[in-house]
């Protein structure tokens, strides 16, 4: 049922299934009865929470004939308020003692009194249409909607999913039994994990590990999860996790040999990485191929930072990038699955901005199955100091997703979370949350004492059983397993452990693995770039693509005027190319060379400074046209989508859609570079560091608008000098291009040369539409190339020159055109096109025929204390052996003037200082 059904059905009609469903609930269709309920609690007709238990007034006492209209109602009442308010009652907590007399209601105040308790009540089909007790109803409700699981799924508006969902919770009452052979097998897997946490602890005394102690019943879910997922067509799981837990994960789901974690633990374990980096066994991440019913299922957990839920749209990333190299266009074969925390799932927005995500056209993945492992504290943090929220998943109620909070002592139940999970994604292709109350045994890390600032917490649990212990004791009572079954299957898992330990101490090195599956680039980034012109036949098709029109497509008239004709111009009769048809040419050609594009930023299907235009609108009707889109085919497909205004999730998901796309040419567009560092994690635990920390490879490319042009602080600096700070062991490339052509030749050169690294673009904005900042046809044909240092095209003869002023970026036609104005014939003017690496060969070789050059000049925009100046420096000095002069702004703590008069002044100021005298020192 949707809306439109709704609005057709005469009013007439819905008044009388109104009073049936009055009546008797069940009576109608399940979608139906889900509405009405949702419009009763919505009018205030339904009874309303308050507190933990709920008051309900205006109530006569109940003692009216049980087959009556009246009772019926109030009984449909109270089954509304167990079904919306059960999970309040739940006993998912295992630290907390249960509370039989909890009830979502207040059955006084709703008119039941204790001696209607045995009184029969008829309600329809609800317990298969029986007649019941009061005391027996609310018996199976209690049951029902107040175990071991807590139903959060009444913020959903969906009625189809919202009736699949009470259809799953009413099996389930009516008993699930999974059998002796889950049972023991649920059992295994938390000896597995304790016995895991608790080897670990005596073999390496001190060492950090995160444990899982206390939430061991992660493992019997993922591993129910990931059992399961072939069934339903799942054939590859992407995980992303923090650190908790992360080794037993490894070993238990992963089944990353032992032997290599041990070897991990050993203080002369030195791991394969060329340039001798790497990172700590906790965040390291790895990829298993799993055998389950004779079908693979490809396994691959992420590496992470200890930057809590930063993994979490990387993952997202490369489940949407597996898909689409699969064809998964119903997104039902790659499972996104993250394991959070519940301080952090709370606490960090990022969270919040990749949740977000879940159901946009540019970034859904089918649905993501959450984790939470809620040990109930965040550090020393408990969750009255970490959040607002009754739960720790109450953010994520706003994807109208099904949250089940479970007690993770109760095994069976978490199978049967696991099984609900997987169906309910595979059916409706959205995100669930599982919220597995847990606790922590241990502190922060295995050198960390929770008593100091939490003794009574820390007493509970020490005084608390295990999980395995408990549910040991359970299996005994039921004649499924004997203590000395389960003596065995505990010496058999150390026995297990023992063995790993005593081989990898005969041989060490021959457990030593790569971060991921992914080799490292051992080869430099080349300091000259490949050949990326194209042929002239290319250069005239991918043109005739870009200014054809369907018939009968009408743009906007100004677009038509001032864009699309330019366009035609330029590549039917000769014209200049300016930016977006530099870029636009770039992305057509990769495509027919089979490289898939795809970009993803804030209104860049238009372009910030409305320079792209990739998507037109018809003006009549509103229908799109992508030109680009002509040139698709199979898994080569020109994508780009306008993003949710955040740049961590974004940068983070294309990042991760990168990693598992090495052919293909993946961008994020910032709207300004400045609003960038909203995703300086990314930034700087993914982007600059992943190669040298994981050994991952990664050719993503971010564009960043950058430029003075009196807008102030904050539209201006795309902030260079944090990029070029991170710059070392050839972890990346950075450029500033100065004209269409070299741009063109920068996107085809990342896809094209043979090493795969990030390249950060700092692009323009007043370019986009200055007149001398465009590219005649020949300097995109073959055999052309990217420049990393570009020459003066109008340097005076190399016996005048005195003074040699290097700049990169816009500030070159300002001071171009300053030296034209004044004549001046005593200046070569030097572009770096590219700032890192810094291309020195080509350098010197430009400035070669000037000998007489003892004036050395580095003009900038940006303040002295930012852009390139502090980062090339020292470098220029010594590749000259000379002290440079600086041009430009003055230290200063924003980036740029606020008032135009002042950018002005400045910006003449700086133009002047280049070509004014050598300072005296």
């Amino acid at each position: 049922m949707n809306a439109s059904i709704f609005s057709r059905l005469p009013p007439e009609e819905i008044t009388a299934l109104h009073q049936s469903w009055k009546n008797d609930p069940l009576s109608v269709d399940p979608l139906w009865a889900a509405w009405f309920e949702g419009y009763e609690l919505g009018s205030g007709n339904a009874p309303q929470e308050k507190g933990n238990a709920g008051n309900y007034t205006d109530a006569s006492p109940y003692t009216v004939p049980p087959e009556s209209a009246e009772c019926r109602g109030r009984v449909n009442q109270l089954i509304r308020a167990y079904r919306v308010m059960g999970h309040q009652c739940s006993h998912f907590n295992p630290l907390a003692s249960p509370d039989k007399a909890c009830t979502p209601v207040n059955l006084e105040e709703m008119g039941f009194r204790e001696e209607d308790m045995d009184q029969p009540a008829n309600i329809g089909t609800f317990m298969d249409g029986r007649t019941f007790t009061l005391r027996e109803i609310i018996s199976h409700l209690q049951k029902t909607y107040c175990g071991a699981i807590g139903f959060e799924y009444h913020h959903i508006d969906n009625l189809e999913i919202r009736s699949w969902i009470e259809e799953k919770i009413k099996l389930r009452a009516n008993g699930v039994d999974y059998g002796p052979e889950v049972r023991r097998d649920a059992f295994f897997h938390l000896c597995k994990a304790e016995l895991f946490e608790e080897f670990l602890g005596k073999r390496f005394i001190g060492e950090k590990r995160f444990s899982l102690e206390g939430g061991e019943g992660a493992i019997v879910l993922l591993d129910a999860l990931v059992k399961r997922c072939p069934a339903v067509g799942v054939s590859h799981i992407e995980m992303g996790m923090a650190h908790r837990g992360r080794l037993n994960v490894l070993a238990n789901i992963l089944h990353k040999p032992l032997k290599t974690i041990f070897h991990e633990f050993t203080p002369d374990y030195l791991p394969e990485s060329p340039i001798g980096r790497s990172d700590v066994k906790y965040h390291l991440g790895y990829a298993t191929t799993r055998h389950v019913d004779g079908q693979e299922l490809h396994v691959r957990l992420s590496s992470n930072p200890s930057h809590l839920e930063a993994v979490y749209p990387v993952v997202e990333g490369r489940a949407r990038a597996m898909q689409h190299n699969l064809e998964d266009a119903e997104r039902k074969h790659v499972l996104p699955l993250v394991l959070h925390g519940d301080a952090a799932f709370a606490g960090q927005g990022l969270v919040a901005e990749v949740l977000n995500l879940s159901l946009l056209k540019g970034y859904r993945t089918g649905g993501t199955v959450h984790l939470i492992i809620n040990n109930q504290i965040g550090f020393t943090t408990g969750p009255d100091e970490a959040r607002s929220s009754r739960y720790a998943t109450d953010v994520a109620q706003m994807l109208q997703s099904p949250i089940l909070h479970i007690n993770g002592e109760s095994p069976e139940d978490l199978v049967w979370a696991a099984e609900f999970a997987l169906q309910f994604r595979q059916k409706f292709g959205r995100d669930i949350i599982l919220d597995m109350y847990c606790y922590r045994r241990l502190g922060h890390n295995e050198t960390d004492q929770a008593a100091f600032t939490a003794p009574m917490h820390t007493k509970r649990i020490e005084a608390r059983p295990t999980a395995a212990a408990l549910y040991g004791t359970e299996l005994r009572e039921r004649g499924e397993l004997t203590e000395q079954q389960e003596h065995d299957i505990r010496e058999h898992i150390w026995d297990g452990m023992e063995q790993a330990l005593q081989q990898m101490k005969e041989n060490p090195a021959d457990y030593i693995l790569p971060a991921t599956s992914q080799d490292a680039d051992e080869t430099p980034i080349p300091r000259t770039s490949v050949r990326t012109g194209i042929s002239p036949e290319l250069f005239q098709s991918v043109g005739n693509i870009l200014t054809e029109l369907p018939d009968g497509f009408t743009p906007h008239p100004t677009l038509e005027k001032r864009f699309l004709s330019r366009r035609r111009e330029a590549f039917r009769d000769g014209g200049l190319l300016d930016w977006g048809m530099a870029e636009a040419l770039a992305w057509g050609s990769l495509l027919t060379e089979d490289h898939h594009i795809r970009l993803s930023g804030q209104d860049c299907q238009r372009g910030t400074f409305s320079h792209r235009h990739a998507v037109l609108h018809d003006f009549n009707d509103g229908s799109l046209y992508t030109p680009l889109e002509k040139l698709n085919h199979g898994t080569t497909t020109f994508r780009i989508y306008n993003s949710s205004l955040s740049e961590a999730s974004v940068l983070g998901f294309e990042y991760g859609y990168a990693l598992d796309s090495p052919d293909a040419l993946v961008m994020w567009e910032a709207q300004f570079g400045d609003f960038a560092n909203g995703a300086q994690v990314i930034v700087d635990q993914f982007i600059a560091a992943a190669e040298a920390k994981w050994h991952q490879k990664n050719r993503i490319v971010l564009l960043l608008p950058h430029g003075y042009e009196g807008a102030g602080s904050e539209h201006s600096s795309a902030r260079m000098e944090r990029y070029l700070q991170l710059c070392a062991d050839d972890n990346m490339q950075v450029i500033n291009p100065t004209t269409p052509a070299q741009y063109f030749h920068a996107l085809r050169r990342q896809v094209h040369q043979n090493v795969h690294k990030p390249l950060i673009v700092f692009t323009p904005k007043s370019l986009l539409s200055r007149a001398e900042a465009v590219s005649p046809h020949r300097e995109f044909l073959a055999p052309s190339r990217f420049h990393e240092v570009l020459p003066d095209p109008d340097a005076p003869a190399p016996d005048q020159v005195t003074r040699a002023v290097f700049c990169t970026g816009k500030v070159y036609y300002d001071l171009a055109a300053y030296r034209k104005e004044r004549n001046i014939s005593d200046t070569v003017i030097i572009r770096l096109e590219q700032i890192y690496p810094l291309a020195q060969e080509q350098l010197t070789y430009l400035l070669a025929p000037y000998q007489k050059v003892r004036d050395f000049v580095w003009c900038q925009e940006e303040p002295s204390n930012m852009g390139a100046w502090g980062h090339l420096r020292n470098r220029m000095g010594r590749l000259f052996a000379t002290s440079f002069r600086y041009a430009g702004r003055p230290p200063m703590a924003c980036p740029a003037e606020g008032a135009k008069a002042l950018h002005a002044a400045a910006q003449k100021r700086l133009i002047a200082t280049a070509f004014g005298p050598r300072a005296q020192s």
